[in-house]
């Protein structure tokens, strides 16, 4: 079986969300039981998504992956990146590797302009580096935080191309969801990333005519993984809260954290409605509350 380290010294494949304005930089994993995204059962390859915004004069990067895709993260960035492009970032779960890996290297590689952050300390957060305090503090100024609620609209670039964060409606961790209006796509963190394949590849993304994802899969990789808890726990507030994203936006692709994008009304609709009736089926009011062990896989 190939290693993790055989897929971390070269770039990924980059997918276009919307023509110089919004990629999709993907690194993949292997998937052997020690990954804990996906299921401890799960077998095959995934990509790690990070997502770069561009304008003519600045650029917002979404994640910053894991370290061990360093290297890689830096040679796809510098090669969609224009010279003297303002590069800002935003780590959509700020306690999570995925997240969070390459901040400093990328902020030490191009500058950053802003670090936008829902907590004023969050520069120290990203720092896997520093040996002392000269060092942390000099690795904290590389990354000026702009603080926001995380529940608002911001500007990027001088053209004022509007992004707008949201809080998660379905989380573990202290997570965000980005929406861009110009390409239509939900930044969906760890949620809709259901998805993984047997071999390596090059398109990372599904459409409604190549998806074969069921409901009953998307149910048993939610309790397979940091979603354990939501079977027999009360998820009326929490499908209300999804609603309202999905209908406060035209969105037109979902594009998570990690495994496939989907792209297309058609499969963004349909995966919403999956998503919606599992949570509907695993309420208190339906399924009996259940501890879920950690160990225990619903995929064997």
């Amino acid at each position: 079986m190939q290693s993790d380290t055989d897929f971390a010294s070269e770039p990924g494949p980059v997918t276009t969300l919307a023509e110089g304005k919004a990629y999709a930089l993907h690194n993949v994993i292997v998937l052997d039981g020690r990954v804990g995204h996906y299921p401890i059962s799960a077998r095959g390859y995934a990509p790690c998504n990070c997502y770069l915004l561009k304008e003519p004069d600045a650029a917002l990067l979404l994640d910053t992956g894991f370290g061990i895709h360093r290297d890689a993260m830096i040679a796809q960035i510098g090669g969609l990146l224009d010279p003297g492009t303002a590069l800002s970032m935003s780590v959509m779960r700020l306690n999570d590797y995925l997240s969070v890996g390459n901040a400093v290297p990328i902020a030490r590689r191009f500058g950053i302009r802003k670090l936008y952050a829902t907590i004023q300390t969050a520069a120290g957060s990203l720092d896997f580096e520093s040996r002392n305090a000269a060092e942390a503090e000099a690795n904290r100024a590389l990354m000026p935080v702009e603080q926001i609620t995380g529940n608002e609209w911001i500007n990027l670039g001088q053209q004022g191309r509007r992004i707008k964060f949201n809080q998660s409606p379905l989380r573990l961790i202290n997570t965000r969801w980005i929406y861009d209006p110009l390409s239509r796509a939900l930044f969906s963190s760890d949620m809709f990333a259901h998805s993984w394949s047997a071999t390596p590849r090059d398109d990372w993304t599904l459409t409604a005519a190549t998806d074969t994802t069921t409901e009953a899969g998307v149910r048993r990789f939610m309790l397979s993984t940091r979603y354990w808890w939501l079977e027999g726990a009360r998820t009326d507030e929490l499908r209300r809260e999804l609603a309202r994203i999905f209908d406060s936006y035209p969105i037109e692709t979902i594009a998570p954290g990690y495994g496939f994008i989907l792209k297309g009304p058609e499969i963004v609709e349909r995966h919403y409605r999956m998503l919606d009736e599992v949570l509907r089926k695993l309420d208190q009011s339906r399924t009996p509350p259940r501890y879920v062990a950690h160990n225990e896989d619903h995929y064997v």
